[in-house]
């Protein structure tokens, strides 16, 4: 399940720009996913007029001297950044624009590197996604383990530039994981060629789920390379009812096999894709079409109903951290058996979900960290018994799923972090 990258990286296009050796020059990366186009403009004059993510813009010629760099996003009229930075004469820059929605920011690199030797290159590297946490990153030969790597940078924070390290050319494999966890893998994709007498730098940027990571490989005065997670995340979450026991496997692999539910287990990597799962409670078969694994993404696996009639849904995770860093991300999942209408959840008496179907997730919403939550759920037919728990745990810039499991008659709560 290694990804491989089909761009090597000494095949980048080129890009134009800085004619004139009188103008500084400058190009804008779009870093974020978050904004599907952005535009660069200096001093009123539009550089950069759209750049989508992992676009490979030209250089444009800039007045050199102090200048403000106004960063844009696609129909709106408001400067999402603003940027004050002296540009030399003849000197080559990118700016780095990568963040969230409403929280975007930018790094200024200065591609006026000299180039090392024929033999070497130079590589730094950009943590620019806001919800990996810190992170180490290998490069490695395609087949050594992990377990035995030594990081090339460790603890990368993000929005952390680090130095410029002196790396040997050649074709390297990529690794990204958990700060100081090898066993948290981010990002895994081999085939990255660093051409002797290159200056390069790895963008770290956000997968589709949020712990998984996509990257860009930016070429000094030379174009971008994207470098696309391949794999995807996928847990078992099992809730029939009557402790029914549950087996599940994923593109062949087991996942769970003969446990009594309710229970949960955490998230494994496949390759992403079309994958096939097979689901069994008490032996009686769950009917599962073949779903599609976006790179980058999480996903559960949801198996309820009776062990007589077992049910299994594919459920989409969002598992980026929440936007305000004070509180928690909670939703809530029905999995209950037997119900006819669908569930709502109270948080300490405020509506915090509603109209979630059987075998359905609400979308997030934000709550207060607190180690007293009063959560409370309800059908809309009275089908189920309101169901209250209390004095629940939720840890500021979290992640939460309150999984709603078992039978109408004997309804079972699983709130787990998911992050």
């Amino acid at each position: 399940m290694l990804g491989v990258l089909a761009l090597a990286l000494t095949t980048l296009q080129a890009c134009g720009g800085g004619a004139d050796r009188t103008k500084a020059h400058v190009r804008l990366v779009n870093a974020s996913a978050d904004y599907p186009s952005l535009s660069l403009t200096i001093d009123g004059s539009t550089l950069t007029p759209a750049a989508a993510y992992g676009d490979s813009p030209d250089y444009a010629d800039a007045t050199r001297g102090t200048q403000n760099l106004d960063v844009y996003s696609a129909g709106s009229a408001a400067v999402q950044k603003s940027v004050t930075a002296g540009l030399g004469k003849d000197g080559y820059y990118s700016l780095v624009a990568y963040g969230k929605a409403g929280s975007l920011a930018t790094v200024l690199l200065d591609d006026s590197t000299a180039t090392p030797a024929s033999d070497k290159a130079l590589l730094r590297i950009l943590n620019a996604a806001p919800d990996a946490g810190n992170v180490d990153v290998y490069l490695t030969d395609a087949g050594d383990p992990l377990t035995t790597a030594t990081p090339l940078q460790s603890g990368v924070a993000y929005g952390a530039l680090g130095i410029t390290i002196t790396i040997n050319s050649g074709t390297w494999r990529l690794r990204v994981t958990g700060a100081s966890q090898k066993d948290d893998l981010r990002l895994d994709v081999s085939g990255l060629v660093f051409d002797g007498s290159s200056v390069k730098t790895l963008v770290l940027t956000p997968g589709r789920g949020g712990a998984l990571v996509n990257a860009l490989v930016l070429g000094q005065q030379a174009g971008i390379a994207r470098v696309d997670n391949t794999q995807a995340r996928v847990r078992v979450v099992a809730g029939v009812s009557d402790r029914g026991v549950v087996q599940a496997s994923v593109a062949g692999l087991p996942l769970l096999n003969g446990v009594a539910a309710p229970a949960t287990v955490g998230y494994t990597l496949f390759d992403a894709g079309e994958v096939t799962a097979t689901v069994t409670a008490n032996g009686a078969p769950a009917p599962l079409a073949t779903t599609t694994l976006a790179g980058g993404g999480d996903y559960s696996l949801l198996v309820y109903g009776t062990p007589a009639a077992p049910v299994a849904v594919w459920v989409s995770d969002d598992n980026r951290l929440p936007a305000d860093a004070a509180k928690a991300k909670l939703r809530l999942v029905h999995g209950v058996a037997n119900v006819t209408g669908t569930l709502a959840l109270k948080l300490d008496l405020a509506v915090s979900a509603s109209g979630v179907p059987a075998g359905g997730a609400s979308s997030y919403s934000l709550a207060g960290a607190t180690t007293a939550a009063r959560l409370e759920i309800s059908s809309s037919d009275s089908s189920l018994a309101p169901y209250t728990t209390i004095d629940r745990t939720l840890i500021a810039n979290s992640v939460y799923s309150l999984f709603m499991l078992g039978s109408a008659a004997a309804p079972v709560d699983a709130l787990v972090k998911d992050r």
